[in-house]
C-alpha cells in the first residue's frame, strides 16, 4: 500500500511514504528506552500501533494535514527512522518531528531527514514556519534542530505529561531562508 508523496534523498538518507512492509520495524525501534523516553509514541507501543501509523501516515498525506515519511538507507532501503510534519494550513505553518533507530544513531539521520523533509515543506506548501519542540532533557534533539538552522525561542514550562511526569520543552523554529 503506497500513494503519490514526497520521494525524498540526499543519496545517505531517503524520506517515503511508509508501506505495511515497514510495520515490523518501526515496532521494533519503538520498543527502544529513548524513543520510549523523549517522543509521543504511545507506550506500551503494540504492532498495531505500528500498523496504524503506517495507515494514518497514508490518510495524512491525502488529506493534507500532515507528512509522516520512513527514513531509510538509500543504498537498502533498510528503516532508519521517521521524519514527519503536522501542518496548520491556516497559519501557513508545520511542526516537525523524528526518531531514529538505535541501530542508526550517530549518523547524522536526523539532521539529514529534517533538512529535506522541512526544505521540500517550505517549497511545496508555502510554509512560512516551522516549529520543533524537544524534550528539554533530550540534548541530542536539540542539537538537531541547532545544526539544521533552528533558533531557539525558549522553553514552554510543564508543556504535557508523558509517562506520569510534567515535561517541559524547548521551542525552535525555522523561517523560509534559515534552514542550514
Amino acid at each position: 500500500m503506497t500513494t503519490a508523496g514526497p520521494d525524498l534523498s540526499d543519496g545517505v538518507v531517503r524520506l517515503r511514504v511508509p508501506e505495511r512492509r515497514d510495520a515490523p520495524a518501526i515496532y521494533e525501534a519503538c520498543q527502544d528506552p529513548e524513543i520510549i523516553r523523549f517522543t509521543r509514541v504511545p507506550f506500551p507501543y503494540t504492532p498495531l500501533h505500528a500498523q496504524a501509523f503506517v495507515r494514518n501516515a497514508v490518510h495524512e498525506l491525502r488529506t493534507g494535514t500532515g507528512v509522516h515519511l520512513v527514513a531509510a538507507d538509500a543504498g537498502t532501503d533498510a528503516l532508519l527512522g521517521v521524519c514527519g510534519l503536522v501542518l496548520d494550513h491556516a497559519r501557513r505553518s508545520g511542526e516537525v518531528g523524528y526518531w531514529v533507530a538505535p541501530q542508526a544513531r550517530d549518523r547524522h539521520v536526523a539532521r539529514r531527514s529534517v533538512r529535506l523533509l522541512v526544505a521540500w515543506a517550505f517549497d511545496r506548501y508555502g510554509l512560512q514556519r516551522v516549529q520543533l519542540m524537544a524534550d528539554v532533557r533530550n540534548l541530542a534533539s536539540q542539537r538537531v534542530a541547532e545544526a539544521c538552522g533552528f533558533r531557539r525561542e525558549g522553553v514552554l514550562r510543564s508543556y504535557e505529561e508523558r509517562l506520569g511526569d510534567r515535561i517541559d520543552y524547548v521551542m525552535f523554529s525555522v523561517l523560509p531562508g534559515e534552514l542550514a
